[in-house]
């Protein structure tokens, strides 16, 4: 019956094993998505400070023309100005002088603005020039890890189940039936579950004294009285009273 409780136990570790990566593989898009989202933000980031740029320059430029047709104003009101020989002329003219030196101060402070728009974008690019360079390889180096994750996972995933169907066609038919039975029955699957301490370490309940003492001596199938699960031992390997040990001391 131990080898035969050793062959259950395989067979839980490589169910639990092959659930655990189907699960993960069944994730394997959502977790691309992620990867893939990540670097879409970065470059997304990116370009929005390359556009934050572009535009104030284009802005900047386009503002510097405004000014030199008001500076042009300015000249043509001056030379109004010079040439009146009517009082509305006179006021005409400086009224317009005025309004386009006003137009001009405001330009000037919109190239001001659109100075410091294009310097920050620039700096920040500037600052994250090492990533830019490498954004693309760093894309395809990331997902390559991933497939190559994603391939070695699914090679382990089959042949854990090539293993899993080696095991479990070994055992005797009555021992492979109860297995798959219990299995069946608990949502989680697990039909073995290992005694420790006097409990049951899947549903935590107490074993009966006598029970501890069968599934210790490994000699008969044990069952567990709350779950049903069967049970088995792991006997402690680590040595005894290993942490007490004190290092000895040479006296002089």
């Amino acid at each position: 019956m131990k080898a035969e409780l050793q062959e259950l136990v395989a067979l839980q570790h490589l169910d639990t094993t092959i659930r655990r990566l189907q699960k993960e593989l069944e994730a394997i898009p959502q977790r691309r998505a992620e990867v893939e989202k990540e670097f879409d933000q970065r470059a997304f980031e990116i370009r929005a400070l390359e556009n934050s740029r572009d535009e104030a320059r284009h802005t900047r430029t386009r503002v510097e023309t405004e000014i030199g047709e008001q500076r042009t104003r300015v000249e043509r009101a001056e030379r109004n100005l010079m040439s009146s020989k009517k009082p509305e002329e006179y006021t005409a003219a400086i009224r317009e002088a005025d309004a386009a030196r006003k137009q001009i101060s405001a330009l000037e402070t919109q190239i001001l603005e659109q100075m410091e728009i294009s310097e920050q974008a620039e700096k920040s690019l500037t600052e994250r020039a090492d990533e830019i360079a490498s954004l693309n390889t760093d894309r395809q180096a990331r997902l390559k890890i991933f497939d190559d994750s994603t391939r070695a996972q699914s090679d382990q995933l089959q042949a854990s189940i090539a293993e899993r169907d080696r095991v479990f066609n070994s055992l005797p038919k009555q021992l492979s039936a109860q297995y798959k039975r219990i299995s069946a029955r608990i949502r989680n699957g697990v039909a073995v579950a290992e005694a420790r301490n006097g409990s049951c370490t899947a549903c935590f309940m107490a074993l009966r004294p006598q029970a501890m003492s069968q599934v210790r001596r490994g000699e008969e199938l044990v069952t567990c009285d709350n779950c049903n699960r069967i049970l088995y031992y792991a006997p402690d390997t680590t040595p005894a009273n290993a942490s007490s040990v004190q290092p000895k001391v040479a006296h002089t």
